[in-house]
C-alpha cells in the first residue's frame, strides 16, 4: 500500500458549507484532494487506508482572510490600544526584523492557526525600511514547512502617519513634532521598485504560496504611489489588499483628505476590482458598499480585532445583501492575539446582534461558516479550497464530537460557531497530509520553536527599547488626537454612543 492508494475518512459527520448542513459520509482522499463523497459503507476504495472519523465532524479547513506574520511575536503586548495607538507602535512592534526573525515569526503563526483548524491565510507582510525578497522566502519557507497554503502581500506606503492625518503632527509637543518630522519611510520609488521585483519572482515561491500586494491604507499612500501600485497589480495579475475604513479617524481622514470616502476615491483611481479586498470596512456606508458591489470587490470582516481596538463593528448583512463576498479573519496577534477562526466565527455571530432590526437580519450558522471558508477561499483565489464537494482540495478540519463542545450534539453546526474551541481539534489535513494529528502539531517541533522565539524575542526586545520608548512618549497625544475627531459629523455610526443619564 503506498500513499497513492488514497486515505478513506469513514462515517465522519460532514459539514457542507453550501448546504449549511451535516451528514454522515465517507470521504476518499486521493491525490491532494477529495475524489469520492458518499454515504457510508458505498465507496469502493479497497486499497485506501482506512481513518475511522465515526466520532469527528469533519469541515473544510477554515481560511484566514487576512494576518500578519511579522506581528506574531508581539502577542500579548497591546491592552488597552486602539488602532492608532497600535499604529503608533508600529515602528517597534514591526521593525528590526531579519529573515530569520521574518521566519520565525510567520513559523508561530502559522502553527497557532493549523492547531485551530486554519489550513490557509491572507499574509500582509511588512518590513521596514521596505519589503525584501529574502524576507519574503522566509515568511513562504515558514509556510510551506509548517504545512499551510498563504497568500503573501508585501504592506507598503510612502508616507508616515504623521504625514497621513492633517492636523496630527501640528498637535504634538514641539519636541515631539521635531522627532517625527525626522520619521522617513523609504522613497516610494525604493518601495515600489522593491515591491516589483518580489512581484518578478513570484515564480520562485513555493507552489502553496502566492503573492499579492497591499498598499496597507489609503491616506497613508501618496495618489502616485497607488497609481504605481495600481500598475504592479495589473501586468503582474495581481490581488490588491487594502486596511479600508477601519476606524472611525480613517473615515474622517478621508472625507477631509479626499472630499470623499477612501472607497470612491479608490474606485476613481481604478483600484476596485474583482481582486480587491477591503479588510475591516466599519465605517462603510451604503454608497461604499454599492461601489464595491458593483466592481466585484471583497471583503474580509475581522471582528475580533474590531473589538480588540474598539474600532466598531461592521454590517456585515448590507454586504451580503448585495452580493459582496465576504470572508472572515482575525488579524494580527498585535491585535487578535490568538489567531483564532473559531473565535472569529463566535464573535462575527454576536456582533451581527446590535445592529436594529429583525433577528433575520443576524448572522447565522450556516452563514458564519461560509464566511470562514469559502469566503476566505474567494479572497485567497483558493475558490476549489473550502469546499465539501469531489475535486475540491483535502484540507479538512476534525472535531472531536465526544469533546464537551459538541455533548450533546444537539446542532452540530451551530455549536460550531458557538461552541466549539481549539481544544475539540483533533485532526487537520492539508492537501492530503495530516499537518495536526491527535491534537498534536506534527509538521513543527514546537518544544525546539519555542526556545528559538524566546531568544528572538529577547534580541528584538534588546534592539527596540529605544523606538518603544519614543512609541510610549507618542501615543498618549495620538490617541487623544483621534479622539478629538470622534465627533466629527460622518453617515453612519458604527460605535455605540450613551445616552444621557
Amino acid at each position: 500500500m503506498t500513499a497513492d492508494d488514497g486515505l478513506l475518512l469513514t462515517g465522519g459527520l460532514v459539514v457542507d458549507p453550501s448546504s449549511g448542513k451535516a451528514d454522515r459520509k465517507d470521504l476518499l482522499i486521493e491525490g491532494g484532494r477529495i475524489s469520492g463523497i458518499g454515504a457510508p459503507g458505498t465507496l469502493d476504495a479497497p486499497h485506501a487506508r482506512r481513518h475511522d472519523a465515526r466520532d469527528r465532524l469533519i469541515l473544510p479547513g477554515l481560511v484566514n482572510a487576512h494576518t500578519h506574520g511579522h506581528a506574531n511575536l508581539m502577542k500579548g503586548v497591546a491592552e488597552a490600544w486602539t488602532l492608532e495607538a497600535s499604529l503608533t507602535n508600529g515602528p517597534w512592534l514591526a521593525g528590526t526584523r531579519d529573515p530569520e526573525t521574518i521566519y520565525l515569526s510567520t513559523l508561530l503563526g502559522a502553527v497557532d492557526m493549523l492547531s485551530k483548524g486554519c489550513t490557509a491565510c491572507f499574509d500582509l507582510v511588512y518590513e521596514f525600511p521596505r519589503p525584501t525578497k529574502e524576507g519574503f522566502k522566509a515568511a513562504a519557507k515558514a509556510y510551506v514547512d509548517a504545512g499551510m497554503r498563504a497568500v503573501l502581500a508585501p504592506m507598503v506606503a510612502d508616507q508616515t502617519l504623521f504625514q497621513s492625518i492633517p492636523g496630527l503632527a501640528a498637535a504634538l509637543p514641539q519636541h515631539l513634532r521635531d522627532t517625527v518630522g525626522k520619521f522617513d519611510l523609504a522613497s516610494g520609488e525604493q518601495t515600489i521598485a522593491a515591491v516589483e521585483a518580489i512581484a518578478a519572482a513570484r515564480s520562485e515561491m513555493p507552489q502553496a504560496v502566492t503573492v499579492a500586494i497591499a498598499p496597507t491604507i489609503p491616506h497613508h499612500c501618496s495618489e502616485r504611489f497607488l497609481r504605481d501600485c495600481i500598475d504592479i497589480a495589473d501586468r503582474h495579475g495581481l490581488p490588491i489588499h487594502s486596511h479600508i475604513a477601519e476606524s472611525r479617524l480613517q473615515a474622517v481622514v478621508a472625507s477631509k483628505t479626499y472630499g470623499r470616502s477612501a472607497v470612491r476615491y479608490l474606485a476613481d483611481l481604478g483600484m476596485l476590482r474583482p481582486r480587491f479586498t477591503a479588510a475591516h470596512g466599519v465605517w462603510l456606508d451604503d454608497r461604499d458598499l454599492d461601489l464595491l458591489a458593483r466592481h466585484g470587490c471583497s471583503v474580509a470582516h475581522i471582528p475580533a480585532s474590531n473589538f480588540r481596538l474598539g474600532s466598531g463593528v461592521a454590517h456585515v448583512r448590507p454586504m451580503l445583501a448585495r452580493d459582496i463576498n465576504v470572508g472572515l479573519a482575525t488579524d494580527g496577534a498585535n491585535s487578535s492575539d490568538s489567531l483564532s477562526m473559531l473565535q472569529a466565527m463566535r464573535l462575527a455571530s454576536f456582533g451581527a446582534r446590535i445592529f436594529t432590526g429583525p433577528r433575520n437580519d443576524w448572522l447565522h450558522a450556516a452563514e458564519v461558516i461560509r464566511l470562514a471558508t469559502q469566503g476566505g477561499a474567494k479572497i485567497l483565489g483558493l475558490e476549489s479550497c473550502g469546499r465539501m464537494e469531489q475535486g475540491a482540495c483535502a484540507d479538512l478540519a476534525l472535531f472531536d464530537l465526544g469533546h464537551v463542545d459538541f455533548v450533546p450534539d444537539t446542532d452540530p453546526v451551530n455549536q460550531l460557531v458557538t461552541c466549539a474551541d481549539s481544544a475539540s481539534v483533533t485532526d487537520v489535513m492539508v492537501g492530503g497530509v495530516f499537518r495536526v494529528r491527535d491534537r498534536k502539531v506534527v509538521s513543527v517541533d514546537l518544544i525546539e520553536l519555542r526556545g528559538r522565539v524566546r531568544d528572538s524575542v529577547a534580541r528584538l526586545s534588546a534592539a527596540t527599547g529605544q523606538a518603544r520608548a519614543l512609541a510610549g512618549q507618542l501615543e498618549p497625544h495620538v490617541v487623544a488626537f483621534a479622539q478629538s475627531m470622534s465627533d466629527e459629523p460622518l453617515a453612519i455610526e458604527r460605535h455605540i454612543r450613551p445616552g444621557r443619564t
